[in-house]
């Protein structure tokens, strides 16, 4: 339904709004999302890769989901205030699995900062302290692994299913 601009004609308008009737707002929703084309970044190195294709991921999600709440007249149907994180729940598959990742990515950015940066704490840590933050930031970094290689096979989905 959406342009290669992400706008709305009036006919795609008049349509979401028909679905709404029809559907209930959030249905209709679900409905109308549309994934994004895939980023071009499949050989970058894993962080890399999540930084930039699931970001891209994620603030897509966001601004179609806008979009549509706008298109259809929904706005007062969900109150930034306390629903601040709406476009979560309708969140294609691949998105939410992009979503994982950045928080993945974000604990391993976070837990490096020990060691790299102005309030590492790496020169001060005893042996075994040094031993722990090792296997800790292994277990971070296999599950950001995993976590972009779950993104990857949802995204895969859809781009076989085309």
């Amino acid at each position: 339904m959406a342009t290669a601009t992400n706008t709305t004609t009036l006919s795609e308008i008049a349509a979401l709004q028909v679905a709404a009737s029809t559907l209930g707002i959030r249905a209709a929703i679900k409905a109308a999302r549309q994934p994004r084309p895939y980023p071009d970044v499949k050989a970058a190195p894993v962080r890399r890769f999540v930084s930039i294709a699931c970001t891209m991921e994620v603030q897509h999600a966001k601004a179609d989901f806008d979009r549509l709440v706008t298109a259809m007249g929904a706005a007062s149907a969900f109150d930034a205030e306390f629903e601040r994180y709406a476009d979560a729940a309708f969140r294609l598959p691949h998105e939410a699995r992009a979503g994982e990742a950045l928080i993945w990515l974000s604990h391993l950015q976070t837990h490096d900062s020990d060691r790299h940066g102005p309030w590492e704490r790496w020169s001060r840590m005893a042996p075994e302290g040094r031993s722990e933050w090792l296997a800790r930031r292994r277990t971070l970094l296999h599950g950001l692994i995993r976590a972009a290689a779950a993104y990857r096979a949802a995204r895969a989905s859809i781009e076989g299913g085309r």
